[in-house]
């Protein structure tokens, strides 16, 4: 390989896609000569590395698509694995380019890895931007700085994401086969969105899309710390400012979430202060379509007004022309000190007439569905503290998390990977619910009072993640989990601090700050080993505690007294 592709390589800001050969590239073997295909399990493994971190990965073979899908099943290859496979026998270069368009890839943020150096050079020659990699080199991917700094993702997103990508290519592919007008193409489609308020616990899942998606993004540049986006979604939450989503599907691929609004309320005026739009649904009218909801919502409502305000770049210019399109004119428009657009559009909902319904998009009566991925600080903290602690037979005792939702358990396979853990190191885990889950062979029990199920000094972990908030006296529940744990066992709780949201599932009723937490183990027979906050230290979000018991006697806990805060029927500790 030229050094000076590799050199080429390094220097990529970002990587957002691989296109990748077969014959003699992912397996031994030339599939049209007949030759059986065998397995390169350390390139797949690179390919596996980097799909785990968002990376699209497309199949471009020159093979006829039965003998692929032939030696998929011979090797066991799992096709859903790669977003998309191509498998023709035109230029490979052509293939690339239909993907490059259909799916929106910058060709500087992809590279082309082939075995065969002719490949590689007519597809450079033919898009040059494109980044090539003999396959010889593929772990030299995992070395780039563009792919060292990206973070893992979840399953859920990463489908979710591939999904976006399928249908913009299936839809090509149908289209150019499709006989008859566009609407009856689009209604083929079957389009759907649902939109609804986003609860608490899914603000994080908010504001990730707030911060990743610059395309169609309100407020370019205003999200870029992640820390201080949910800092600031978490604030105007309290404030009383709704947060909307929009989940989309199309056909049988959904397409998570899609769209995050904040709308603020003043009187009889409702204002979009910020939003975005991911880039995976530009062009498919579920823009227009959404906004079209909320105008019939806040009618409903007897809204009368409604303003959307955003800085106008080249990047987000469709949202000018979306917003027009529905009908809005322009209120105010001046450059801020960055010398960027700022526009505010008007829109008169009470005198409003749509011109343009979408009907093709049909509106789910069912709220936006979020799969949970847990709390990323909280399995940080655990992951760093509580699980290298795991070891043959301790007991452990989790209270209120029977699902252990918190720890992102809800998701197929971190829950396998999870119980795999527990059951390779012998762990004895006993989880304790006010309700009785049969999957999960849960005790069901207040965790205020455990004394009839269990024993004094008896468990070596005991953990209470998110619960202390749901409690009608969480200071029972912290007594009694001083009084199970055994001398030198430890103690783990994580709970809401001032600044998040409130959610009233079961119910909610208290914040804990630091200083509380800190206060009821300081105590001779109690060593506070790790102490965290998520979030601004004047206004945390989350408080994290790790204790030893390196005593004998457990606590009677008794909290301060709070704060009222009346606007959110919470009381608060320091």
């Amino acid at each position: 390989m030229n050094l000076t592709n590799l050199e080429q390589l390094k220097l990529a800001p970002k990587i957002t896609a691989c296109f990748v050969d077969l014959d003699n590239t992912l397996w031994a073997g030339i599939l049209a000569e007949g030759q059986k295909p065998q397995l390169f399990n350390t390139r797949l493994e690179v390919l596996k590395k980097l799909h785990n971190k968002g990376i699209q990965i497309y199949i471009i073979s020159k093979n006829d698509e039965s003998d692929v899908d032939k030696a998929f099943s011979e090797l066991k290859l799992d096709k859903s694995f790669f977003t998309w496979v191509t498998a023709n026998w035109q230029p490979k270069f052509i293939n690339i380019e239909n993907l490059i368009r259909i799916c929106e890839i910058r060709p500087e943020t992809a590279i082309f890895i082939d075995d065969n150096l002719f490949e590689l050079n007519e597809v450079k020659q033919k898009i040059s931007a494109l980044n090539i990699l003999e396959a010889e080199n593929i772990d030299f991917v995992l070395s780039l700085p563009a792919i060292i700094g990206k973070k893992e993702q979840s399953q859920i997103e990463i489908e979710e994401r591939k999904n976006r990508y399928r249908t913009a290519i299936k839809t090509e592919l149908f289209k150019d086969k499709f006989k008859g007008s566009d609407v009856e193409f689009y209604r083929k489609l079957k389009r759907s969105i649902s939109f609804g308020q986003v609860p608490a616990d899914n603000l994080d899942r908010a504001t990730r899309l707030l911060v990743e998606t610059h395309r169609l993004n309100f407020s370019p540049g205003k999200f870029s710390d992640y820390e201080k986006a949910k800092e600031y979604i978490h604030q105007r939450f309290n404030k009383g400012e709704k947060v909307y989503a929009i989940t989309a599907s199309e056909g049988e691929y959904s397409l998570g979430l899609t769209g995050v609004l904040i709308v603020q309320y003043n009187e009889n005026t409702a204002i979009i202060t910020d939003g975005s739009f991911s880039c995976g649904i530009i062009g498919r009218d579920f823009e227009p379509k959404t906004l079209l909801v909320l105008i019939d919502k806040l009618k409903k409502e007897n809204i009368d007004n409604l303003n959307i305000n955003f800085i106008l770049t080249a990047t987000n210019i469709r949202l000018k022309e979306i917003v027009e399109g529905i009908g809005f004119t322009i209120k105010q428009k001046k450059v801020d000190k960055n010398g960027n657009l700022q526009l505010v559009y008007f829109l008169n909902i009470k005198d409003y007439k749509i011109t343009e319904n979408y009907d093709w998009i049909t509106v789910s009566d069912k709220a936006p569905t979020f799969e949970y991925v847990g709390h990323p600080y909280v399995i940080k903290f655990f992951d760093n503290y509580i699980k290298p602690l795991f070891a043959k037979d301790i007991k452990i005792l989790n209270l209120g998390s029977a699902r252990g939702e918190v720890l992102g358990l809800l998701q197929a396979n971190v829950r396998d990977d999870f119980y795999k853990f527990l059951n390779d190191k012998g762990v004895i885990y006993t989880k304790v619910d006010m309700e009785y889950y049969p999957d999960e062979k849960n005790l069901v029990a207040n965790a205020e009072d455990l004394s009839e199920i269990i024993g004094d000094n008896s468990q070596d972990i005991v953990m209470a993640i998110e619960l202390l908030e749901h409690a009608q006296r969480p200071w029972l529940i912290i007594s009694e989990m001083t009084r199970v744990c055994k001398k030198n066992g430890y103690i783990f709780i994580s709970a809401p601090s001032f600044n998040y949201a409130k959610h009233e599932y079961p119910i909610d009723l208290w914040r804990f700050g630091p200083k509380t937490l800190r206060d009821i183990f300081d105590n001779q027979d109690y060593k506070i080993l790790h102490l965290e906050i998520e979030g601004d230290p004047a206004i945390p979000r989350r408080v994290m505690i790790m204790v030893k018991k390196i005593g004998d006697s457990p606590l009677e806990v008794e909290l301060p007294i709070g704060k009222i805060d009346n606007e959110r029927g919470l009381t608060v500790f320091d």
